[in-house]
């Protein structure tokens, strides 16, 4: 039976989870020693495990410390913890979820005027018992229809909502608390975006032979999604890890839906899709499995991304007035592979967690990796010396910018723990960098090398187009790795500015390399090749439209898609010449 897979849109960090984790992060970076978070800061283990690493520790109560910044966590807690906090002296860094703040004064300004206050959600979890705290003494959960017929004789009441709860059985409750209370006042306060990610579950539920919910067992709303796809009467399997998931548990099964809860981080699901995804490959036919075995090792042993620069490199050279020399390909194409599998193993950290199977990949054939990588170094310097002075520097200094970019060049300085100390520590300048990389590799070193009288205009454009194309392929991987990049303190410009921003500025920049191809050919400086270049821009524009619908949002595929537009642009030059 073929096995397909449905990832839910919905599926990792939400606002509020997301906010708590740069707060946490920042706050780890810039300080000196142990960090405290009053409670788990997320209903997450594998997240809270990440943490300690970074000096971040739970507690429960202040019994054992004396000083320190304690990290309020995203449920909130009461204004009698909070005072205790404030009274023994600890600096307070808040990191409560905007929404339940906004429930919390709501709840105070209720109790002002003499309101009993009903919750609706379960009264053993972190967010209620803290929303409890600001009823003034008159605060009731509720959990259940049952439940409103054990309620006492209320003159004033205010309901409200555990911002996690279910929609439908707050709905239902509210309905009887109302019968017996005709004048309550009812404000829902349950999060949109748990609705929204209920609502998907719901829909996902009713289309998938069986689901599977990511997320903490200890997390309300990741079994609430679980509670939800069984109700449906989908078979639901509820995982931490993907290593919760043998091969024998999904057989029998053909369509198989993936959401996770709203603390679950994109590498963990990222791990279980990549599960499901070696799980439908041992179901397809032999040479199947060997075609994609192949396409796998390609992409992980960035032997594709090679190949791309070589690609690249001939159809710059195309679009300058160059010819395309085999030499320059094969340096580009050796460079890239260098760079890219060194820094693999200087940048470990980022790797693991945003693209856990290449780490796999990385640690079995390190040795050997390692090796290709510094022979290709040198294999590329050494042709370079024949294309003369300026290629070798331009390769040389490309080549020590690659090196040492996530290498510590700066010693440590106790005063300063946060100082930039590597290259990686300037915000948003791998982006930079990367495209720099190749643009140099591909452009300059073409320009440099040849004899021929080149327009410097046709250079210049063909600078800028090769910069945007890689550019935007390096911040869309940005986006595919946020949460990643946020737990290993990475600033990059979906951090930054924020994903759909981000996604807004990379389509600004394919139109305006689409204008500066048109422009140039308009003006003379590039010949008619610019026009049929427009092809790789509608491709850019393409994928990054998948990505945002998140067809090509996950796995290898997604670098296989996004990695096609240099080999697209090396072949529209060799079939645009072909043609002359």
């Amino acid at each position: 039976m073929e096995l397909q897979i449905m990832l839910a849109k919905t599926a990792g960090f939400c606002m509020g989870v997301k906010r708590a984790m740069d707060i946490v992060l920042d706050a780890s970076a810039k300080q000196k020693g142990m960090l405290y978070t009053y409670g788990p800061l997320i209903h997450n283990p594998q997240v809270i495990e990440m943490l300690e690493t970074k000096n971040v520790k739970v507690i429960t109560d202040l019994s054992g410390i004396s000083s320190g910044t304690v990290v309020i966590r995203t449920h909130g807690i009461t204004p009698a913890e909070r005072k205790r906090i404030k009274e023994k002296g600890f600096t307070i860094n808040d990191a409560t979820c905007p929404l339940v703040m906004k429930v919390q004064s709501i709840i105070k300004r209720y109790a002002g005027k003499g309101y009993y206050t009903i919750i609706i959600g379960d009264e053993h979890h972190a967010e209620v018992k803290a929303l409890l705290g600001f009823a003034g003494g008159k605060g009731i959960v509720v959990g259940s229809t049952k439940e409103v017929e054990r309620l006492p004789l209320m003159d004033t009441v205010c309901i409200v909502a555990q911002t996690t709860m279910n929609r439908k059985r707050f709905g239902e409750i509210t309905g009887r608390i109302k019968a017996r209370y005709p004048d309550c006042e009812i404000v829902d306060t349950i999060c949109d975006a748990t609705d929204r990610r209920q609502k998907e579950v719901r829909s996902l539920a009713k289309k998938a032979d069986v689901m599977i919910v990511v997320g903490g067992r200890n997390s309300a709303n990741t079994t609430r999604l679980a509670e939800i796809s069984e109700s449906i009467g989908t078979p639901t399997f509820l995982i931490e890890t993907e290593e919760e998931l043998g091969s024998k548990s999904l057989n029998g099964f053909g369509t198989i839906g993936i959401t996770a809860g709203a603390s679950t981080p994109n590498w963990m699901i990222r791990r279980v899709v990549e599960k499901v995804e070696s799980l439908r490959r041992e179901r397809r036919g032999r040479l199947i499995r060997y075609a994609i075995g192949m396409g796998e090792f390609l992409i992980e042993s960035n032997i594709y991304a090679a190949i791309g620069a070589a690609s690249l490199s001939y159809g710059s050279c195309k679009l300058q007035g160059i010819y395309p020399d085999p030499l320059l390909m094969l340096i580009a194409a050796l460079y890239i592979f260098s760079m890219y599998i060194l820094n693999n193993f200087t940048d470990q950290e980022a790797i693991r967690l945003n693209e856990p199977g290449k780490t796999e990949f990385l640690i079995k054939n390190r040795r050997i990796l390692i090796g290709l990588a510094v022979l290709s170094a040198v294999i590329s310097v050494f042709i370079s010396v024949k294309l003369g002075l300026i290629p070798v520097l331009l390769l040389l200094l490309s080549s020590t910018l690659g090196i040492f970019y996530s290498i510590k060049i700066i010693p440590g300085n106790p005063s300063r723990p946060h100082g930039f100390r590597r290259l990686k520590d300037i915000p948003a300048s791998k982006d930079l960098f990367v495209a720099l990389a190749w643009t140099v590799v591909t452009v300059l070193i073409p320009y440099f090398s040849t004899e021929e009288k080149i327009s410097l205009l046709a250079t210049f454009t063909t600078f800028l187009f090769v910069f945007s194309l890689v550019y935007i392929r390096s911040v869309l991987f940005d986006i595919k790795d946020i949460h990643g990049d946020i737990i290993v303190g990475r600033e990059t410009i979906p951090i930054l500015i924020g994903k759909e921003n981000t996604k807004i500025f990379l389509v600004i920049l394919a139109a305006l390399s689409a204008a500066g191809l048109l422009i140039s050919r308009n003006m003379g400086w590039t010949s008619y090749l610019s026009h049929f270049m427009l092809l790789s821009i509608l491709y850019t524009c393409g994928y990054l439209y998948l990505y945002h619908k998140r067809i090509i949002s996950q796995g290898l595929s997604c670098e296989a898609v996004v990695d096609g537009k240099f080999i697209l642009v090396g072949g529209i030059a060799f079939v645009w010449s072909a043609m002359q």
